[in-house]
């Protein structure tokens, strides 16, 4: 049971994030419709192009020059039975191109319209050019994200756009929901700045309450130690004593009875207040153990711990291969590429089939047969650059 089955969107969106509300949409069974330019969105080319292929997979692809007049005769024929349209243009430029939300809207009432974007559709940056690392700095998450006294460093991961496409994917389903009672369509607005100011919110609060600031502590933490990597004899692993019950359990499975007891230690008030002197005495200890023997005495004990994995360890984890989270693909003229499922499923959602990416244009023909239009029409709009039929 794929419970969007039966909805039409349209994916203008381009590069990361856009395109990942698009894909969680297709994967409860939405059809999706993949809008390109002629030339190709930029996440095909170069080292993006891994990510392009997990995105953008259970897609078809229309290949249209939206700067033409018949380009957005096309848009317009495709927006009036469409249910969905996510973009992710700068704010502004889609109303430029005719394809803003009050346009299709007065063409579809019913329409549903997401923008996704930097810093939103409305507010003195809404114009201004947004990556993932611009919004690390100007949130405050790069300011505690590091080692002390080292210089700001972005998270190599995309933590601001991805949540920012799934709040955007979750509002789509409100707005479903909604227009079931309604029959009217809305807009959308998700930013990538408010969701990062909203994974900030506790460091904000906290500083407007008490004037605390956040300080950058490595993989510590202020409110518990020891909470953070240490380096053992062979690798980094990380422990995390959050209460006296673990600290004593952390102690007894390591041989440390006396720092149990100690009174500079023995509760999670004094291991706050001498946390240098004891994070140095731990490092001290920690390094001469091998680090699986550390995981396996704190396991034993229910001490919540863990190895920092490096890439390559990854694939292997059986619990990663349990949970079945990496599928492989072939692609053509690439082979086998490992692509990752949206995490979290419904029990009685079964999988959709899981098509490859489209390749630029591929479906074009098709998609505007099925709009109405003519073999004669398209070959038309193909020799005047109006479309790529792939």
């Amino acid at each position: 049971m794929l419970p969007l089955k039966g909805l039409k969107v349209l994916d203008f969106s381009q590069n990361g994030d856009g395109p990942v509300c698009a894909l969680m949409l297709a994967e409860a069974g939405a059809g999706v419709i993949k809008i390109e330019p002629l030339q190709g969105e930029p996440f095909r080319r170069g080292a993006t192009a891994i990510t392009f292929y997990n995105i953008n997979r259970n897609k078809r692809s229309l290949a249209l020059n939206l700067q033409s007049a018949e380009g957005k005769n096309i848009a317009y024929r495709l927006a009036s039975t469409a249910d969905i349209v996510v973009e992710s243009f700068t704010p502004g430029v889609a109303d430029s191109l005719g394809i803003g939300y009050r346009e299709l809207s007065q063409i579809n009432p019913r329409i549903i319209y997401c923008s996704v974007s930097g810093f939103g559709q409305t507010g003195p940056y809404s114009q201004k050019p947004a990556y993932d690392p611009v919004i690390h700095a100007m949130s405050g998450l790069m300011a505690v994200t590091g080692e002390p006294g080292r210089p700001p460093i972005r998270s190599a991961q995309n933590i601001v756009g991805l949540p920012t496409a799934f709040l955007a994917a979750y509002n789509v389903l409100l707005a479903v929901m909604a227009r079931e009672k309604t029959d009217r369509g809305q807009l959308i607005d998700a930013s990538f700045f408010d969701t990062a100011i909203y994974l900030m919110a506790p460091f904000l609060a906290g500083y407007a309450l008490t004037g605390f600031v956040m300080p950058k502590m490595g993989s510590a933490s202020p409110a518990f130690t020891p909470y953070q990597c240490f380096q053992s004899a062979d690798r980094y692993v990380f422990v995390g004593v959050t209460n006296d019950k673990f600290w004593r359990a952390f102690c007894s499975a390591l041989g440390l009875d006396k720092m149990a007891d100690d009174p500079l230690y023995s509760s999670a008030e004094s291991r706050l207040l001498n946390r240098n002197q004891l994070v140095e005495t731990l490092a001290a200890i920690l390094k001469n153990m091998p680090g699986d023997e550390i995981l396996r005495k704190l396991e034993a004990v229910g001490v919540p711990c863990a190895p920092v994995a490096e890439v390559p360890e990854i694939m292997e984890n059986p619990q990663v291969q349990a949970r079945q989270i990496f599928f492989d693909m072939e692609y053509p003229g690439l082979g086998t590429v490992k692509l990752a499922h949206i995490p979290a499923r419904a029990s009685d959602i079964g999988p959709t089939k899981n098509v490859r990416a489209p390749q630029l244009g591929e479906h074009t023909r098709e998609i505007l047969l099925e709009e109405g239009y003519t073999e004669i029409e398209i070959d038309s709009f193909a020799g005047k650059g109006v479309i790529l039929k792939g």
